[in-house]
């Protein structure tokens, strides 16, 4: 056994005797049985409404969750992000934090609220889209105050809560959604449904967390805002960036590209959700590494960066292979143009995997200044290439904007992630062929003249069998998995 491998073992063994492993499998496994249920309660709402609507109606709904979107994150300003961290490194220290952030919450959802009102007021929306975007609004920010429950007990690390709340939220939408559509309602009824089912969520949130934890005051502190700004602005930097190819899309093409568009993004935000389980129950337990172990660290940012990588690989080449039929089965014919968009939105997700493990461990070293600074780039070049792009390619254009913008992160992350000593090193790289060469195989079995249900399982199986063969799950990653299950029974 070489060098590296005995301290990699050492630090395996910190990780594991801290029950650290056990606790973020626990935790990634609640967050992961609501991701799944939420994900296909979103995928079913969706494409009933992307059919019912049509490419118009379903455009002015994209538009306002967009835009929306976009305003909701000044509610937050980084705080529900802050508070994770500070809750996870001293849970003694909650009462404080709690009270200030709820009191900083209330004020700025009250001027973003009347922020969003003013777009309806100067006569930039109207008639049925103005209506959208006022319901829609308030359904983003009663859903920004179960965020701020969601972001305690993410710093408990008591992820169970979240789960419940996931769970609730999605049904809740689903089942007024499916109402709506059943009595013939309208894109307006659909944006009323999405606010009474963010009120119902938010009414368990509180619930939950007055019984479990305590009752929470009531303060407002300047200390803790110019705290989190930093996780804020990168927040809203990203929210930038993930909206506004939406909102300039029905600015300068209508709702119909809007439409097209959103029908291949919508299969990327859940794809992309599958690395947000884990980056949400990773997060707290960086934290404290950072104040524990720079060694216990650095191992959990490097196997998150090689596990998120090897489960990207499979959902990018078989999203790719098989976009045509994916677009046609989910959304119907009328989708099809949005076909090649797809091929160039999957490629995003092996960058957003990258990013989004990196984002968190500069925000859990104290660098969010870092974080926002990158994101803020990010944001920049992508309004830019869509001013450029959009004009000519339309939704086409808005697609590469997002892959390159994703690519120049990406740059930019690994560059500050090596000069502050977390790597990964050139001989990092040698594991890249052992998972690129069963994700090759994988792909002949994609192209072959079977039904698509068959094709996927049929290349998944493959692909892990492939896995397995070339070691790219080492010794080291043997032992996480066997620590883990372990502390299960």
């Amino acid at each position: 056994m070489s060098g590296s491998e005995k301290t990699e073992d050492r630090i395996l063994l910190s990780v594991i005797e801290m029950s650290h492993a056990r606790t973020l499998a626990r935790n990634t496994a609640f967050l992961l049985v609501a991701t799944i249920f939420t994900n296909l309660a979103a995928f079913v709402w969706n494409v009933y409404l992307a059919r019912y609507l049509g490419t118009a109606g379903f455009g002015i709904l994209s538009t306002a969750l967009a835009l929306t979107g976009i305003f909701s994150i000044l509610a937050d300003l980084g705080i529900g992000t802050y508070i994770t961290r500070e809750i996870a490194r001293n849970p003694g220290g909650a009462g404080e934090l709690v009270a200030a952030g709820l009191g900083n919450r209330i004020i700025l959802s009250c001027i973003v609220f009347v922020l969003i009102l003013l777009f309806p007021l100067i006569g930039l929306y109207s008639g049925t889209a103005a209506a959208v975007i006022v319901f829609i609004a308030g359904y983003m920010l009663l859903t920004s105050f179960s965020s701020f429950f969601n972001s305690i007990f993410q710093g408990f690390q008591r992820m169970e809560y979240q789960t419940v709340w996931n769970i609730l939220n999605s049904l809740f939408i689903l089942v007024g959604v499916i109402a709506v559509v059943w009595l013939g309602g309208s894109v307006v009824q659909v944006a009323v449904a999405y606010l009474i089912a963010a009120a119902l969520s938010l009414v368990y949130s509180a619930t939950t967390f007055t019984r479990r934890f305590f009752t929470p005051g009531l303060s407002f502190s300047r200390d803790m805002i110019r705290e989190a700004l930093p996780f804020g602005i990168t927040s809203v930097f990203s929210l930038i960036y993930f909206w506004i190819d939406s909102v300039m899309l029905s600015l300068m093409k209508g709702d119909v590209s809007v439409g097209l568009y959103n029908a291949p993004y919508r299969l990327l935000t859940v794809i992309t959700s599958l690395y947000g389980v884990y980056l949400t129950a990773v997060f707290p337990v960086m934290s404290r590494f950072h104040l524990e172990s720079e060694d216990s660290l650095r191992f959990t940012y490097m196997r998150s960066l090689k596990y998120l990588i090897i489960i990207a690989v499979p959902l990018i080449f078989t999203v790719f292979t098989l976009a045509g039929p994916l677009i046609e089965l989910i959304f119907s014919a009328k989708y099809l143009e949005s076909v090649p968009a797809l091929r160039v939105l999957i490629i995003a997700t092996a960058f957003m995997f990258i990013n989004g493990v990196s984002s968190s461990l500069l925000g859990s070293t104290n660098r969010q200044i870092t974080v926002s600074r990158i994101t803020g780039v990010a944001a920049l070049f992508n309004v830019t290439l869509n001013l450029a792009l959009i004009p000519r390619f339309d939704f086409m254009g808005a697609s590469a904007a997002t892959v390159m913008t994703e690519a120049l992160m990406t740059l930019l992350f690994l560059r500050t992630v090596r000069d502050l000593g977390f790597g990964p090193a050139w001989r990092d790289l040698h594991v890249a062929w052992r998972i690129l060469l069963p994700a090759a195989a994988s792909i002949i079995l994609l192209l072959l003249p079977l039904s698509i249900l068959i094709r996927i399982p049929l290349a998944l199986v493959a692909y892990i069998a492939g896995i397995l063969l070339t070691g790219a799950l080492d010794s080291v990653d043997r032992a996480v998995v066997r620590s883990i299950i372990r502390g299960q029974r």
